[in-house]
């Protein structure tokens, strides 16, 4: 039993670190993606300092990363690091003479032989738009500072960039994006007008969210074992996790606070072990039926929670009170649309705890529990949706 439970542990210590590391990654990359954007701001003075090759061909992946119509990519890259060339684009855009002091110039042309036919021609702006966008950020991103210099529709300056860089006729200049490393602190501006939007038509100010049904599609399957933002040892603290068995209409579900997980008898067997006393109408459902659904609610629904966890379903409907819609897996058992996470499992062992094995802390917990003596029940993980 020792060697039992050291074993869990282990397990449930290693999908903690794995699970916690993945949650803690996919939240950093979504705060820093939203602060890249938020702090970006134009730079027009630099430090005396090379940008390097790596970092020239990182700002052109991130270019070239960009949305394109039809996937045509109509765009071509002049990277100008030469000092004349830095000098002559300055004198050729009244608005990029920055680009004298810099050590380098990105210039984004359309590549009218990969653009597209007729109306949609003109499609190459918004494609070549889109990837100096992505450029900016990824520059900010580097520690580097840019600024978007426009030179397309102008005609004298497309004339005289194209002059410069010795382009074809087919090669149109759109912008020059002059880069550098700042050489002062920047504060980015917040540009946030609520007067420059409107809902649904123009000039709505009234912003209402039509609110659809939940429904069974909203639901996904996902690879818990990577993606579970869970601590098996916090997990089932807080307000609780919700537990339901049954099939089809004949079902109870209940609230518990009490759980584990981890592995036991094969490493590719993940599993969810749930306690319940014999007093309690679930205990019923969990003897006879071979699948339950641990369900995960979000924070604004601990109202579910308090009322599964302090009323019986042999008193009443209890989701109907709550208002809640069931669904049924494939093996029909239950689950609620407003869970935000449900974990299908299989009974794979159900027993009574035995007292003979008890030491203090069950033992006293036992002495006034009318409830009765839990049973456990492991189950192994048949699938895990999120909505």
């Amino acid at each position: 039993m020792k060697k039992y439970r050291m074993a869990m542990l282990i397990c449930m210590a290693a999908l903690t670190a794995s699970m916690s590391a993945e949650a803690q990654k996919s939240d950093r990359y979504k705060n820093a993606a939203l602060e890249n954007i938020m702090t970006r701001v134009s730079v027009r003075s630099y430090l005396d300092k090379p940008v390097g090759a790596a970092q020239i061909e990182q700002l052109l992946r991130a270019g070239m990363a960009a949305p394109s119509a039809v996937n045509r990519q109509p765009w071509h890259f002049v990277v100008v690091t030469d000092r004349e060339q830095l000098n002559a684009l300055a004198e050729a855009n009244p608005h990029a003479g920055m680009a004298a002091n810099a050590p380098l110039a990105l210039v984004v042309c359309g590549d009218m032989n990969k653009a597209l036919e007729g109306n949609a021609r003109e499609f190459w702006v918004q494609d070549c738009s889109a990837a100096t966008e992505n450029i900016l950020l990824a520059a900010n991103a580097m520690g580097l500072g840019a600024v978007w210099t426009g030179t397309y529709p102008s005609e004298e300056r497309c004339k005289a960039v194209s002059r410069i860089l010795k382009l074809p006729d087919h090669i149109i200049p759109l912008c020059t994006i002059v880069v550098g490393y700042p050489d002062k602190e920047n504060t980015p501006k917040d540009k946030w007008k609520p007067e420059n939007v409107s809902y649904n038509t123009y000039g709505n100010k009234d912003f209402k969210m039509k609110e659809r049904p939940i429904q069974e599609s909203d639901f996904v399957e996902f690879d818990y074992t990577q993606a579970a933002n869970l601590n098996p040892f916090t997990w089932f603290k807080g307000a609780g996790l919700l537990l339901a068995s049954g099939e089809g209409e004949d079902h109870n579900a209940m609230t518990i606070g009490w759980g584990a997980m981890g592995n036991i008898w094969q490493h590719d067997i993940s599993t969810i072990t749930v306690y319940v006393a014999p007093a309690r109408y679930t205990y019923e459902y969990m003897e006879r039926f071979k699948y339950f659904t641990v369900m995960v609610f979000d924070d604004d629904r601990k109202d579910v929670l308090e009322y599964m966890g302090t009323h019986s379903g042999r008193d009443g409907n209890k989701e109907q009170a709550l208002g809640l819609h069931v669904a049924y897996t494939e093996h029909g058992t239950p689950y609620y649309l407003e869970a935000r996470e449900v974990y299908e499992c299989e009974v794979i062992y159900r027993d009574e705890f035995d007292p003979k094995g008890f030491g203090d802390i069950p033992r006293k917990r036992y002495e006034n529990f009318p409830a009765g003596i839990h049973h456990q029940y492991i189950g192994k993980i048949v699938s895990a949706r999120r909505r």
